[in-house]
């Protein structure tokens, strides 16, 4: 099963962007009011005396806020901390002119915000590391942008506010990796493989979509259950190879025509009361014979295709019960949910034994 990165929230992703980019620009109007002889928003050590300290309170608070917002009290006392802390740093970077240091302290100060909240460990070294390059980028970025004398001639106040809004889209961007998940890719080489036509529209290929279908839905919940995943994973490939076995059958038997084979029958009935002879009789008599095997062997398929559909129906249905077991895990514990899964399991390995039972019996009829 394959695995691939993957932004689980694209909404919140993007919204995330948008209040960093607003509150970047708020910071922008904000430099203007605090250093209005500075051509852009600089560095927080090139403010010095009493607005250093406030300004790198407020980048924090602002960019802090935007980038996790603090949605309980818990993470509104640690962005207080974290301005506070930048207010200190950025105060004693300007009084001491250590533009590096100050620089660096005022990037792992808003890489701790981008830490809150319930991080996988995979999620926060990623964040971790995009979030401190970025934001020394960002502090470098409106530097980059005087020297190539973007928005040089505008006003100040939009100068600064579209620099302040650049800084908050790379914050922002930081942030993509706070969505990052680890996807597995429930539909490998082998499923494709077996998935019917799209265009196909008999009760088989619809069943067997289904299945393919609900595996998917239910692959993407179970990454705490791998063990469940496998055997849905191999119950669905036994779905895919006994429906694609008798959709072959299918279009074998359907290459008789059994309305001819009735009319053939009649034909043959009739010439048999009709002949005088009773070689001829005879003859006719070995030609019924076979049409009747014939037709009795599509009732048999016809049969057989019937418990084949319902044999289907039993397990697309366990691996829908798989999937609401899996859906249950947001509203019962975890235990609770494995012994579900433990039972559901069972089914499947059944319903799996089941399939490859009647598909050796399909091998030996075909050979």
């Amino acid at each position: 099963m394959k695995r691939s990165l993957a932004i689980d929230n694209h909404t919140a992703f993007q919204w995330s962007v948008l209040r960093t980019v607003a509150a970047g620009t708020v910071l922008g109007l904000c430099h203007t009011v605090m250093a209005p002889s500075s051509s852009y928003v600089g560095q927080v050590v090139m403010l010095s005396g009493t607005w250093s300290w406030l300004y790198g309170a407020t980048s924090l608070a602002l960019l802090g806020a935007a980038a996790v917002p603090a949605t309980d009290k818990k993470k509104a006392l640690s962005l207080a901390g974290i301005a506070l802390l930048g207010a200190v740093v950025t105060s004693l970077g300007a009084h001491h002119g250590a533009v590096v240091p100050t620089m660096i302290a005022w990037s792992l100060l808003l890489t701790v915000q981008l830490l809150q909240g319930g991080l996988s460990r995979g999620q926060a070294l990623a964040t971790a590391i995009s979030g401190m390059l970025l934001s020394l980028g960002a502090q470098l970025l409106p530097e980059a942008m005087e020297n190539q004398g973007v928005l040089l001639h505008q006003p100040l106040w939009i100068s600064n506010a579209v620099a302040g809004g650049c800084v908050g889209l790379l914050v922002g961007a930081s942030t993509v990796t706070r969505h990052l998940i680890l996807r597995h890719e429930p539909i490998d080489a082998e499923l494709r493989g077996l998935l019917p036509s799209p265009s196909a529209n008999d009760e088989l290929s619809t069943l067997i979509q289904q299945a393919f279908s609900t595996y998917q839905e239910t692959a993407e919940s179970l990454d705490e259950h791998p063990g469940a995943r496998v055997a849905a994973e191999q119950l669905v490939k036994k779905i895919g190879r006994f429906g694609k076995r008798w959709q072959d059958i299918e279009s074998q038997a359907q290459k008789s025509d059994r309305s001819k084979l009735d009319e053939r029958k009649k034909d043959l009935q009739a010439r048999i009361q009709a002949a005088s002879d009773d070689s001829v009789r005879s003859e006719y008599s070995r030609a019924l014979t076979a049409i009747d095997e014939q037709l009795a062997y599509l009732d048999e398929i016809a049969k057989g295709r019937e418990r084949a559909v319902a044999r289907l129906h039993h397990q697309v249905a366990t691996l829908e019960r798989l999937r609401l077991a899996a859906v249950r895990h947001r509203s019962v514990g975890a235990a609770k949910l494995s012994e579900d899964l433990k039972t559901v399991v069972e089914d499947l390995n059944q319903a799996g034994q089941e399939l490859d039972t009647a598909s050796e019996v399909l091998s030996e009829l075909s050979h």
